[in-house]
């Protein structure tokens, strides 16, 4: 494990769920004043989440961050106040056909559902197959969903930036090892949910870590000046791309394989520790 470093980042970027949300929680006072700290000195604070746009508002809100969003495991950005899109990289019709047909011929009970950037598309059979899992805290009443009769009609869904895939026979870890295996060189292949059978699949060849190193381009950020927390498998590219990765304590394997650093817990507002400590390089972590 290395050192922790002293520094001032000039870009936090930092996923919500399991990082500065808990689980079925809220974020903290002290979470949304240690990230308004950094706007105020005039640092990039950006959200880098797994989330569609329509789940944002709440988060927004209990945070206080304007400016971009990078939503939808990096598929999309989007102003944090408006919702209008900034960027969208879409999924190729070709290559959600042929994820689909991939993941129904290698799961059986395997059902879907896309993201668009308005709305969700639900296929026959995903709702029915939703498990128990943790409930994600700040997530908006009554999300615009459409059902789709067939899989043909959603296959053939435009715009799709994420497609969501259960598979409630299978077990989460394994599934992602699977769906990498079947279907990583036509879509990339994540999860982010705790503990659910779900894996979400986005264009490929970009990541959270591919948007967010564009985003820190365009301002002329080095990824040395970067720091970024995170928590499950969708977050390990940009754990492994920036110049300070922290996985959260108790996150993923994979996340915290990924990252040289470990952060508190995100239910002991460890973000914020972290960053308290980088403005006081000599303090103590509590």
């Amino acid at each position: 494990m290395k050192p922790w470093p002293e520094f001032v980042p000039r870009l936090v970027a930092t996923d919500i769920d399991g990082t500065i949300l808990p689980h079925g929680g809220t974020v903290s006072p002290r979470t949304r004043d240690a990230l308004q700290q950094y706007v105020e000195r005039g640092v990039d604070v950006v959200l880098v989440t797994g989330r569609p746009p329509r789940w944002l508002p709440p988060v927004v809100e209990a945070t206080g961050l304007s400016g971009a969003v990078i939503a939808a495991n990096g598929a999309m950005v989007v102003d944090a106040l408006s919702l209008d899109h900034i960027e969208i990289s879409a999924i190729s019709p070709d290559h959600t056909a042929e994820a689909v047909g991939r993941f129904t011929a290698a799961l059986p009970d395997a059902v879907f559902a896309v993201e668009t950037p308005w709305d969700i598309r639900v296929g026959p059979g995903f709702t029915e197959a939703r498990t128990r899992g943790r409930r994600e805290g700040l997530t908006p009443a009554g999300p615009p969903v459409t059902d789709v009769s067939s899989m043909d009609e959603l296959v053939e869904t435009g715009d799709v930036i994420k497609i969501l895939v259960r598979s409630p026979a299978s077990h989460p870890d394994e599934m992602l090892e699977a769906g990498r295996a079947e279907a990583g060189h036509v879509v990339n292949v994540t999860r982010s949910g705790v503990a659910q059978p779900l894996l979400e699949l986005g264009p490929l060849g970009v990541t959270k870590a591919s948007t967010l190193a564009a985003f820190a381009r365009a301002r002329g950020i080095d990824q040395s000046d970067v720091v970024a927390f995170g928590d499950m498998p969708n977050d390990v590219e940009m754990l492994r791309w920036v110049g300070h990765g922290f996985a959260m304590h108790g996150g993923h394997a994979e996340a915290l394989a990924a990252a040289p650093h470990v952060a508190p817990p995100v239910e002991e507002d460890g973000v914020a520790q972290v960053l308290e400590t980088f403005l006081a390089p000599r303090t103590t972590l509590t």
